[in-house]
């Protein structure tokens, strides 16, 4: 990952089961800065039963049908995939997918070789798919939106035990403060993402104090999983301290889909990507030292003491005698408390 904040392009399903449409998306992810773009690699049987409604959100973006039917509309096959891989190899942009279910979890592990495996926030309660995902051995990039402290403690826990044990015998009583017990472990292998899981998520729901809270709960590197739909919010994020921020992105917000309205297109992606790179510049380093920028301005402004009226010789100098003054001659000002109540040695005139 690169050292500054870890940018992700969110191109879920919006690719609206189009490969052509895929492709421009990485183009515009690419020419925007992203380090990586995003997909959702899923089988739709094996993570939706049939007759399961839409979420609210995906109900006012797309046609009143179930979810299967839904995401199986947008679903890709492994061999989409391998294309796209390419297609992100060939163009230097980092190729990210969300497995939603084990066998597209081995797809992406054992046939992309991919380096990171992508957790949606719906799965931090799947330990079976966490386990599967820690004993690839992978790091892994976590969301944790629609959880609680002990759900997040609880999934930390199965995938540093998956990561150690490389078995699928976790058990949650006997091996919950693995997340404590294992904290090195996770922290050269897990990022966590804060995540409100609502889309676009309301402004007062978004909580960005969590950020700091996750990252001194569990002593690891925290992201955030942005749905505000807002150009602000990654900036609070990242000085919060995000090194990962993800957000979703469109070719145009007005394509049939449940996720286009609350996507970025490219002018405002750019800015997004753009804002972000200069809040970096901006937070600079903790250490406070005086800048190269400043120095040049210190002879200028810097003040230095002068008798404020005159003074005959051996009269007690008291506050009523001094004046700090611009100038780059003289006692500097600093030195007012060694002044003080001292008996001067000569005449002064004022000035």
């Amino acid at each position: 990952m690169t050292k500054g904040t870890y940018i992700i392009a969110e191109i879920g399903v919006n690719h609206n089961g189009s490969l052509v449409l895929a492709k421009k998306l990485i183009n515009m992810c690419k020419k925007c800065g992203a380090d990586a773009v995003k997909f959702q690699t899923y089988k739709t049987d094996l993570i939706v039963d049939y007759d399961v409604e839409q979420a609210s959100y995906q109900k006012k973006n797309t046609t009143n049908e179930t979810q299967y039917k839904m995401l199986k509309k947008y679903e890709l096959s492994h061999k989409d995939f391998e294309i796209l891989f390419d297609y992100c190899d060939k163009l230097g942009i980092d190729f990210l997918s969300t497995a939603h279910d084990i066998e597209s979890l081995k797809f992406l592990v054992k046939s992309l070789k991919i380096k990171t495996i992508k957790i949606a926030s719906p799965d931090i309660t799947n330990i079976q798919l966490l386990l599967h995902a820690a004993i690839t051995g992978k790091k892994i990039i976590i969301s944790c939106g629609m959880s609680s402290l002990h759900d997040i403690d609880v999934a930390l826990s199965a995938i540093a035990y998956g990561y150690v044990y490389k078995n699928l015998r976790y058990n949650p009583k006997k091996h919950y403060n693995f997340f404590k017990k294992y904290r090195s472990v996770l922290l050269k292998k897990v990022n966590l993402l804060h995540c409100t899981s609502d889309y676009p998520a309301p402004l007062n729901d978004l909580n960005l104090n969590v950020i700091e809270n996750l990252r001194n709960r569990y002593n690891i590197n925290v992201g955030y999983s942005d749905h505000s739909n807002d150009l602000v919010t990654p900036l609070i994020a990242v000085s919060k301290g995000a090194k990962i921020i993800e957000t979703h992105v469109t070719l145009d917000n007005s394509l049939c889909g449940p996720d286009h309205k609350i996507s970025f297109q490219y002018c405002d992606f750019n800015k997004y990507v753009s804002n972000i790179r200069k809040t970096e510049i901006m937070l600079g380093k903790k250490d406070k030292k005086i800048t190269i920028s400043e120095r040049k301005n210190i002879k200028n402004v810097r003040k230095f003491l002068f008798f404020r009226k005159n003074i005959n010789k051996n009269t007690l100098i008291t506050d009523d005698y001094i004046i700090a003054k611009r100038s780059n001659k003289g006692i500097p000002s600093s030195n007012y408390s060694a002044i003080l109540n001292t008996l001067t040695k000569k005449d002064f005139k004022k000035d």
